[in-house]
């Protein structure tokens, strides 16, 4: 799929948060990306899993596959983005998904990363 014909991701409040968290783990700010997921996420998905656990898990897929790239984003609305990345360190594919709440400041109620055929 073109550039040109992807759906942009800054059009959906998820597809934001989603680029947002990890252009923030990419440049490696630790600090900012903790600050983030504290305030970014709600208390029942902190709950799920603290910030400290959601970080140490990026930043453990980051360090294995390398950064990641948005290849094709496979659905997206406003509060809800489902994206095909590839780790550019390693060529792997993972499928990330994102939900936010509907009221502003759209907070994340859900986020997940799967390494695909693993």
């Amino acid at each position: 799929m073109s550039e040109a014909r992807r759906p942009n991701l800054a059009g959906s409040n998820a597809g934001m948060r989603l680029v947002a968290q990890c252009g923030l783990l990419k440049r490696g700010d630790e600090a900012r990306l903790k600050d983030f997921m504290r305030s970014g996420y709600t208390e029942a998905a902190l709950r799920d899993c603290p910030a400290d656990e959601r970080l140490a898990a990026l930043q453990a897929d980051q360090a294995r596959y390398g950064p990641l790239k948005p290849m094709q984003v496979l659905a997206l609305e406003k509060h809800h983005a489902l994206v095909l990345m590839q780790a550019q360190g390693s060529g792997t594919f993972l499928l990330c998904e994102m939900k936010v709440e509907e009221d502003y400041p759209h907070r994340i109620t859900a986020f997940s990363q799967r390494v695909m055929g693993e």
